[in-house]
């Protein structure tokens, strides 16, 4: 069976989707682009069986699921979720949100209330930072225009680090959020997309730069050091400590926790015990 899943086009996502690039028309999964915004529409279109959207969403709606052990998250810094102003945080109060990401956008009100005692009049606007900054105090910028932007004269505050330094955990960005197309096979492509794209990080940085026109030492940092792709017990924990303040802050009532999915390797474990040797993760082997 082929699937077909939605990803954002940043370079967060690249490691998570480039094997089923590679791939082409061998791949078990294909792969539509979009910005966050409109990914759920795709899901709900029945287009595609999964999306890798804002994690807002998955808080949202009723019986959806996610894919279990895969996500996009930081530890602490994430470069490419800032906000940026012309004012110090605690004088912000107009600020302009990046349009295509609603978890970035709730996170920014968030973090503003509970770390610097600020609820600005908020409004949406194209993710241009000069434009942006022309009527309001401050401005959320996000993906790679997060992170090329360099805001000399400016304030700006790291999402990501504003979030462990008022949890003390890592925050989750995106999931593979779907309803039933989500099952335990697709679930299995997903997190063996993961464990190849970590494994050939260096595939995914040789292209980076072109695709993104960062600098490359920039793009290897951010995948290096910062992305964190394991959805784990304290990657779980910090998805629902944000859920809890969505719901504390009206944004999102009341909150739906989606169901995991676990990966089925059944057939590949069978297949390597058959065989005497651990099952590998090559892309020719799915």
């Amino acid at each position: 069976m082929t699937y077909t899943v939605g990803s954002v086009p940043y370079l967060n996502a690249k490691p998570l989707v480039r094997m089923f690039e590679e791939l082409g028309d061998d791949s078990p999964v294909k792969v539509i682009y979009d910005v966050p915004s409109r990914l759920p529409k795709l899901l709900e279109e029945g287009t595609v069986q999964a999306i890798m959207v804002s994690s807002i969403e998955a808080l949202k709606q009723p019986g959806k699921r996610i894919a279990q052990g895969v996500c996009i998250g930081t530890q602490k810094d994430v470069m490419s979720v800032r906000i940026f102003s012309k004012v110090s945080p605690k004088r912000i109060e107009t600020l302009a949100l990046d349009q295509s990401s609603m978890t970035s956008n709730a996170l920014a009100r968030i973090i503003l209330k509970e770390r610097y005692d600020v609820a600005p009049e908020v409004s949406y606007a194209a993710p241009n930072l000069q434009e942006m900054l022309a009527n309001h105090d401050a401005c959320v910028l996000i993906g790679d225009n997060g992170m090329r932007e360099e805001g000399p004269g400016l304030h700006v505050l790291d999402l990501g680090l504003e979030w462990h330094r008022l949890k003390g955990l890592p925050f989750v960005w995106a999931v593979w959020l779907g309803n039933e197309g989500l099952d335990p096979i697709l679930s299995k492509h997903l997190v063996s997309a993961e464990l190849w794209g970590r494994a050939n990080i260096d595939r995914v940085l040789a292209t980076a730069p072109a695709e993104t026109g960062l600098p490359f030492a920039t793009c290897e940092r951010y995948l290096h050091r910062i992305m964190h792709y394991q959805l784990e017990d304290k990657e779980l924990h910090g998805l629902k400590e944000f859920g809890r303040e969505l719901h504390k802050f009206g944004l999102v009532d009341p909150v739906h926790f989606p169901a995991l999915i676990a990966p089925d390797f059944s057939q590949e474990l069978k297949s390597a015990k058959e065989h005497g040797a651990a099952w590998a993760m090559n892309p020719n082997q799915l």
